[in-house]
């Protein structure tokens, strides 16, 4: 059995302006560097074997802050980086839509059929962090194991272990800082916690 940690990152500007980030590289703002410290005071749990994460620098920064809490280095992996945006990357959702580039009508309503210019589909994306995983997984056997990610690929991640079609994606919520716990037994999953952010309210 495996127990995965599956973190999304904290917050940053562009999160703030509603932009879509993708595979640009943006810092964690002031309040996303406190909600990974949020976090590293009131884990809800208690042991952790190895600390991985997107090699985007929001996601490492998250990572860092955890792993320090168990004296951990934190392995970059590529495979759990965000959905390439390409051309979509930086603009505001909104514009997005009120503009109706080629392909954006589909981003929420049919994500498993939206392909971003110059970027990558849902569904590729969704195939290479699930090879991330596997790897994980096979390394990881009987071990507890933080994972920092990003909205999207997170999102995908649950799904795939859910069952759910990608088309479905966006019926699940993924804050900044959520933590989402699930094991895998056999290769097969269990959802135990699913979009907590109860350590973001600790005052």
């Amino acid at each position: 059995m495996t127990r995965i940690y599956l973190i999304r990152h904290g917050e940053t500007e562009w999160n703030k302006k509603g932009l879509l980030q993708g595979h640009s590289n943006v810092l964690l703002s002031p309040e996303g560097v406190h909600q990974a410290q949020l976090l590293a005071e009131h884990m809800p749990f208690h042991t952790v074997d190895a600390v991985y994460s997107s090699d985007l620098s929001r996601a490492v920064m998250t990572a860092k802050i955890l792993a320090a809490k168990f004296d951990l280095p934190v392995i970059q992996e590529s495979g759990f980086r965000e959905v390439n945006f390409g051309d979509w990357e930086g603009r505001n959702l909104n514009e997005l839509a009120s503009d109706a580039p080629d392909g954006f009508e589909n981003f929420f309503t049919r994500p498993d059929k939206a392909h971003p210019p110059n970027g990558e589909t849902f569904l590729e994306a969704q195939a290479r962090a699930l090879i991330a995983l596997d790897e994980v997984i096979d390394e990881r056997d009987e071990q507890s194991v933080i994972i920092v990610s990003h909205g999207a690929v997170i999102r995908l991640l649950l799904c795939a272990a859910l069952g759910m079609p990608i088309r479905k994606m966006w019926t699940i919520s993924q804050f900044n800082m959520a933590v989402n716990i699930f094991r895998v037994d056999d290769d097969n999953p269990t959802i135990e916690l699913l979009n907590s952010t109860l350590h973001l309210y600790h005052f």
